[in-house]
């Protein structure tokens, strides 16, 4: 007697799931189509991640190419230490018909007569002073260098962040895919449990009808939560350089580290933090401009020195050939006595640029100490909210567990077993996301106090 109730009960609530189980086997169809294959599939870790993205990123191969043009430029040649040397060589044809009448009376016609000049010259020119300019450019050509070398690290630190924030939020998403399909397990048997009590006649329509909403709901959670995962896959690929679709899977977890000092973080920012080293090099560009102006107030020296060769053949005129050669040099000296004031307006300038420099320091290091702070902050506001919310989800899981059973006996209603059940979904959410939080914090504690790159 007890076998055969059994195998009514179970055709009963066969029934009644026929028509939801194929609704539900779209889900399962849209799930196997946004989650990649497991097999077959690129396992990466996050170090093989960021060696994969510094290689290949696009904006670090162009500040790369800028750097190096900076590197290029800072020589001795174009700061101006170096002399120019210039080879001239010209040949002049000419063809002229001349009559030609001469104070002793002699008259003396060509016709079509040929001119060939042959001139070849090499020419040196070198600024040996110029009011000490060229050690000025070329110090200044120097910290240019240095800022792109700068503007580097500070492009690498900021794609080190994208990758490792966006590894991070794959596994934060994949958690929060796992949340969202615990919730739709346990909605769909809390939905054959009330079918299966209208079946027998001990639930109401109510019931079944508030399963099924709760369930849709759930539902339509995971899709949302599996698009959003598909969407940081492809932001993924997109900072390794590689197509959106490109499979890919990650084994890893969020871990935490411990919190530093906050001291400790703001002297190592104070000191190696790239953009307020960024601020201090434009600052030293400032400083050399002003001098640079000033360079104008002296004279300038320029040695010149020469070789020339040339000929000469003629059928008119009165020379029918000349040739000539030899060295040539001299030493010019020139002095801007008076140009309208104009120096001295270009130091003022130079000086106001650099009080706007020294400026930019003071602001960039008040902005660098100010998001430390905040960011130390939130870091570790974070990990206490993670330790309080591992609590929860543990009293919480323990919590569903007892009512679910209550509710098969009939102890609780659907209010009550959801607002349960809805309380473990936010508690796992919290719990993630705090989680995430406090991983953006740390990498953004680490950038700040320049030792992101380390």
């Amino acid at each position: 007697m007890f076998q055969t109730l059994i195998l009514l009960f179970r055709s009963i609530f066969n029934i009644q799931y026929s028509i939801f189980n194929i609704r539900f086997l779209s889900l399962t169809c849209l799930m196997a189509a946004i989650l990649p294959s497991a097999h077959s599939q690129e396992v990466i870790s996050l170090q093989q991640a960021l060696a994969l993205g510094l290689k290949n990123n696009y904006s670090i191969i162009l500040q790369q190419n800028d750097a190096q043009i900076a590197k290029n430029n800072n020589t001795l040649g174009n700061a101006g230490f170096l002399p120019s040397l210039n080879l001239t060589a010209s040949q002049n044809n000419t063809i002229s018909t001349t009559h030609q009448e001469q104070f002793s009376g002699a008259v003396k016609d060509v016709k079509n007569g040929k001119s060939n000049a042959l001139n070849v010259g090499a020419q040196l020119n070198w600024t040996v002073f110029d009011g000490l300019n060229m050690f000025v450019s070329h110090k200044m050509l120097g910290v240019l260098e240095d800022l792109g070398e700068n503007g580097t690290r500070i492009v690498l630190e900021g794609t080190v962040s994208d990758i490792t924030l966006s590894w991070y939020s794959i596994i934060q998403m994949k958690k929060l895919v796992k949340v969202a399909q615990d919730a739709v397990d346990l909605s769909m048997q809390r939905k054959r449990i009330a079918a299966a009590k209208v079946s027998l006649g001990a639930g109401s329509q109510l019931m079944m009808l508030q399963s099924t909403v709760d369930l849709n709901a759930d539902s339509t959670r995971l899709i949302r939560q599996l698009v959003m995962l598909a969407n940081a896959r492809a932001d993924f690929n997109h900072l390794l350089c590689r197509n959106p679709v490109t499979p890919f899977e990650i084994h890893d977890s969020i871990q935490l580290s411990s919190p530093r000092p906050y001291d400790t973080l703001l002297s190592e920012a104070l000191r190696q933090n790239s953009r307020l080293t960024a601020a201090r090099l434009n600052q030293d560009l400032a400083r050399l401009g002003v001098r640079q102006a000033q360079s104008d107030r002296y004279p300038q020296v320029n040695l010149t020195a020469g070789y020339t060769y040339g000929t000469l053949n003629s059928q008119s005129g009165f020379l029918q050939y000349n040739q000539s050669y030899g060295p040539s040099y001299g030493i010019n000296l020139s002095y801007n006595l008076f140009n309208g004031f104009n120096v001295t307006r270009a130091v003022k300038n130079a000086k106001i640029l650099m009080n706007s420099g020294e400026i930019e320091v003071e602001d960039a290091g008040l902005a660098v100490q100010t998001s430390l702070y905040k960011t130390h902050q939130e870091f570790n506001a974070n990990l206490e909210i993670v330790k309080m919310q591992l609590t929860n989800v543990g009293v919480a899981g323990e919590n569903v567990n007892i009512a679910f059973e209550k509710y098969k006996l009939g102890s609780i209603n659907d209010i009550e077993l959801r607002e349960i059940q809805q309380k473990l979904i936010d508690a796992e959410y919290q719990l993630i996301l705090s989680q995430f939080e406090a991983k953006k914090a740390e990498v953004e504690l680490q950038r700040l106090s320049g030792e992101l790159l380390r």
